[in-house]
């Protein structure tokens, strides 16, 4: 009889169960809803980004020519900055009555004391909504290089990506694309060249044009020794060039005078 009893008591525990599992199961009625917001806000970034490596498109440096002070940076008011521009040093030569010669310009120091091609720097953060616009860089020699009271250095060329190694570097997966990116730019004094742009749908981020092979492949030891110990680096690079007729030259101090406009949208020269 006790035995009787303790199975009808497992038999009563286990309908129990089985009764309150299919009441847990039934499906609840909704009794409403509500919505909530997520938020998240960017906005463009005015001021002009670091210079960096050519080597990489990403590297902070701090880029400057041996002998050389670097020129001031430009900003948009939305968001499009020209970040680095090169200064050129050619270095010291004796006068030469006879032979014509082309003189390449020094190469640049990282900041390590470190030679790289010479480079010029574009940031595009505007973050158009319409997508990227596009942008442009024109170049102009504005006078012919001055001596002073020796005058000008007649007929002098100034030249760049003079050995056709010119490149883009960017780490961006959005790239600045022109065909006249790769263009060879024999200078004339007075007018303007597209040196660099990024076509419409391209060149978000920041970009730079190297003057040189990608990792200083291009450059080449300085082979004068008049002013070496100036030239830093020890290196030039071939890219940018300045030829200088026979005879041109007289015992001074020549310069000039490069103009870097920088354009929000492509084309503009």
């Amino acid at each position: 009889m006790k035995k009787m009893t303790i199975s009808l008591a497992g038999s009563t525990l286990a309908t129990l169960f089985l009764l309150s599992a299919a009441a847990t199961s039934a499906h609840a009625a909704t009794v409403g809803n509500t919505t909530s917001d997520a938020k998240i806000s960017f906005r463009a970034k005015l001021t002009p980004s670091a210079p960096v490596s050519p080597a990489d498109g990403k590297t902070q440096i701090t880029p400057t020519t041996p002998g050389m002070t670097n020129a001031p940076t430009v900003a948009s008011t939305d968001g499009l900055t020209l970040d680095y521009v090169p200064a050129l040093n050619f270095g010291t030569h004796y006068v030469d009555a006879v032979n014509a010669h082309t003189w390449n310009a020094w190469a640049a120091d990282d900041g390590s004391g470190k030679a790289i091609p010479q480079f010029m720097q574009v940031t595009d953060n505007r973050g158009t909504p319409t997508g990227p616009l596009g942008w442009s860089v024109a170049l102009t020699q504005t006078a012919q290089f001055q001596g002073g009271t020796a005058g000008a250095l007649t007929n002098a060329v100034l030249t760049f990506n003079a050995d056709g190694t010119n490149n883009v570097v960017s780490a961006s997966a959005n790239k600045a694309t022109s065909a006249g990116n790769t263009a060879v730019h024999a200078l004339t004094p007075g007018t303007a060249v597209n040196i660099f742009q990024a076509d419409a749908g391209t060149g978000t981020g920041t970009n730079l044009l190297n003057f040189g092979e990608k990792l200083g492949a291009s450059l080449i030891d300085d082979p004068e020794a008049l002013d070496s110990v100036n030239n830093t680096v020890k290196k030039v690079d071939p890219n940018i060039t300045l030829s200088v007729p026979a005879g041109s030259a007289k015992a001074a101090n020549y310069t000039t005078t490069l103009n870097w406009n920088l354009y929000n949208a492509p084309g503009n020269t």
